[in-house]
């Protein structure tokens, strides 16, 4: 029952997700066409990044360490302790003394180098005039926010444990929907100038809302037209 509840709730926030996924790839993207050239090193560092996976190897134990970082970190910001800590070449572990959602899902959800990065950028912007490095940071943004989509769907595609705790289906809906609201709050912090946090998820507000509106207006339709034939 537990299940199919989670399922069902899943399901209804599908529209949701989307139409988010929309407002945020929709911003991003006008901001990114009216400014020119400025941005290119961002994308020079996804373009990197997939070049550099396809012509040598992917960076597995370099994944593996951010993704058990990922599980420790949500671990201990959720009140566990951890009991031990292990990285290898094609696998690694983490015990915890308590498990939730969070902690399950965290690897898939949170870019935790992408994170690291733009902590120690802002810190760092805080002591010191770094804005001369403000096209390093743009492509180191871009090279470890390609890192962690590629990999993350190499490692979902191959099957992971952690899916199954919650369900598959309800997994990838709470993946999918954290992973836009990390994106947003990401692409404000790395664009300031650019894209307003509040102003996108006002908008997105706005089209999610649009969106239940028009499938339940549809869905009206319908069952209107079934009344009328039945």
């Amino acid at each position: 029952m537990v299940k199919i509840i989670r399922n069902i709730t899943a399901l209804f926030f599908i529209p949701a997700v989307a139409a988010a996924a929309y407002t945020l790839i929709k911003s991003f993207l006008s901001f990114s066409a009216a400014s020119g050239n400025r941005h290119m090193p961002f994308w020079a560092g996804i373009f990197c990044y997939i070049l550099f996976q396809i012509a040598f190897y992917k960076p597995l134990r370099t994944y593996i360490f951010g993704h058990e970082l990922s599980h420790a970190v949500a671990g201990l910001l959720s009140g566990a302790r951890i009991k031990r800590f292990n990285v290898g070449k094609q696998s690694g572990s983490v015990v915890l003394t308590k498990d939730n959602i969070w902690i399950t899902l965290a690897p898939y959800m949170f870019p935790i180098y992408v994170f690291a990065l733009i902590i120690i950028y802002i810190m760092l912007g805080w002591i010191a005039d770094i804005r001369l490095f403000y096209g390093y940071f743009l492509f180191l943004t871009g090279f470890f926010i390609a890192f962690h989509v590629a990999l993350t769907i190499y490692i979902l595609g191959i099957g992971q444990p952690d899916l199954k705790v919650y369900g598959v289906f309800f997994s990838y809906v709470v993946i999918a929907a954290v992973n836009v609201l990390v994106f947003g709050l990401l692409m404000a912090l790395a664009f300031p100038e650019e894209i307003n946090i509040w102003e996108l998820a006002t908008e997105s507000c706005r089209n999610i809302l649009s969106f239940y509106k028009f499938i339940c207006m549809g869905a009206a339709e319908i069952w209107l037209a079934f009344q009328k034939t039945s």
